[in-house]
């Protein structure tokens, strides 16, 4: 290769480009542990659902998995999303689901990437705001169906931000949101920012540091428009108005659901998300007050609902960063990186970090053996033998975390909940459990559904509590599952 192809394809920029592929690996993916493709519980069911989808060319509107709210009316929100890890699946097995997912959040950084280069026009201030974008969605990276919802919100703010900027593509976010609310509840905050950019747009003037340029006749028409039509096609879909409906039941009659999963907490200071959010509004702040940047108004009511959403539930971390993260960019600029001189370009020595980025990445791509052993350690493979053959016509108690496994892997025993806290907190279900893994009353409520067998982590209080109880032996343990079954009913 010539010295000028060299110039021109292993530049400066594009190596940055190729070290910002590899992030997701090195802030979360942890693949030499098995990485969060096996941690995260709600993948299975998902699989389960495509399968029902698949095999009976019906969509599920039914609970066909637990014996506790069998038959009952439950809704599949994100049914399209569900399908892309089922090829994947299908095709490569556990590789292909963590392939599908590093594909989705490839596309998610790169797409922050031109975020914010497209505020910044630096490289330098995109590549170091994308990596810290990048820390904040780690909260969140797994083999997961918001994954797709966080594309179509990224994809909404790039056309809103065209749209500021004289370009006009509005009539995208009308197939972008049909799209959406099959894929997954996240288009309600898409909606939401969307209401937010034209409501910015009827004020006009400046108040400090803010400023505000009001629509013009033609400007707003268009923007109602296209939002009483985005608003029209979230109604094309396989459930109606329900699927319409849901988010507004999770926020409103899901609240047990919500203290009780992690990922709806508030952010903890003391862990290193929490840190890492005080490091970057803080220097956010002080950047903002040293150099006095006028903030559009639209620009700082979406930095202000997004940072409250990442403060009150850390799962909404990935939407701070796709929000504040193009802010920081803009104020690296001038004060920490200064503009990049292509003079001082290095094409071997960025070639060879290239191809030591890429190396990288493909050896860390865990292979089919790895992926099955690390399955092993958070899931109860080595106990499904015995659950089938002890428990095969006994109700079964299950750890939350569980439950969407067991419905992929042992199809003919239905679990007492799984991953999908949604229908069972309607059914007074989620609260009975708690009730049981807290010890609060076990027995009863085990009496009360006719448990004959209990499977759960070893080191719970119910274990301990069984363990010394007369009517109950240890069939099967290990040092991930322990299975107990009822010896007098």
């Amino acid at each position: 290769m010539s010295s000028s192809a060299l110039s021109r394809f292993f530049t400066f920029p594009a190596m940055l480009i190729t070290a910002l592929s590899v992030s997701p690996f090195i802030a979360s993916l942890d693949v030499q542990q098995g990485g969060p493709i096996l941690r995260d519980p709600d993948i299975w069911w998902h699989l389960r659902n495509a399968d029902f989808l698949f095999s009976t060319q019906h969509f599920p509107t039914k609970d066909l998995y637990s014996f506790t709210t069998h038959a009952d009316t439950r809704v599949n929100f994100e049914w399209l999303a569900e399908i892309p890890y089922y090829v994947g699946f299908r095709l490569l097995g556990d590789r292909g689901i963590f392939l599908v997912m590093l594909i989705a959040v490839e596309l998610i950084v790169f797409g922050i990437f031109l975020l914010c280069y497209r505020r910044c026009a630096d490289v330098k201030a995109a590549f170091l705001a994308s990596w810290i974008a990048v820390l904040f969605a780690s909260v969140n990276i797994g083999p997961r169906t918001i994954l797709f919802g966080w594309l179509c919100f990224l994809a909404e703010i790039l056309i809103l931000e065209s749209y500021r900027k004289g370009r006009d593509r509005l009539w995208l976010l009308v197939p972008l949101f049909a799209v959406w609310i099959n894929l997954h509840g996240t288009w309600l905050i898409g909606l939401g920012f969307f209401f937010i950019f034209i409501a910015s747009g009827f004020f006009h003037g400046t108040w400090g540091s803010m400023e505000a340029v009001r629509w013009k006749p033609q400007q707003r028409n268009k923007l109602l428009v296209t939002a009483s039509a985005c608003c029209a096609v979230l109604f094309l879909n396989p459930y109606g108005w329900r699927l319409v409906a849901y988010p507004f039941d999770t926020i409103f009659e899901q609240n047990l659901s919500v203290r009780f999963i992690d990922e709806w907490r508030s952010v903890d200071f003391q862990t290193f998300h929490g840190k890492l959010v005080f490091v970057v509004f803080a220097g956010l702040f002080i950047f903002t007050l040293a150099r006095r940047r006028p903030w559009p108004l639209h620009e700082l009511l979406f930095a202000l609902v997004s940072t409250y959403a990442a403060l009150t539930h850390k799962r909404f971390l990935f939407l701070a960063g796709i929000i504040i993260c193009p802010i920081l960019a803009v104020e690296l600029v001038g004060a920490v990186f200064e503009p990049h001189d292509s003079k001082t370009n290095k094409p071997l020595l960025n070639a060879l970090f290239m191809a030591g980025y890429c190396a990288f990445a493909i050896f860390h791509i865990p292979t089919p053996a790895k992926l099955k052993d690390a399955e092993s350690q958070y899931f109860p493979v080595a106990a499904l033998p015995q659950l089938q053959s002890s428990c095969a016509n006994a109700h079964v108690f299950n750890a939350y975390e569980w439950g969407g496994y067991l419905i992929w892997n042992q199809r003919n025993i239905p679990v007492f909940i799984d991953s999908r806290a949604d229908i069972f907190e309607h059914h007074g279900v989620l609260a009975d459990y708690l009730k049981v893994t807290s010890l609060d009353g076990s027995l009863s409520v085990l009496d009360h559904y006719q448990i004959g067998c209990v499977l759960l982590q070893p080191n719970s209080q119910l274990v301990t509590l069984l363990e010394n109880s007369p009517n109950w032996h240890v069939q099967y343990q290990d040092a991930t599952a322990a299975l107990l079954v009822r010896t007098t009913h």
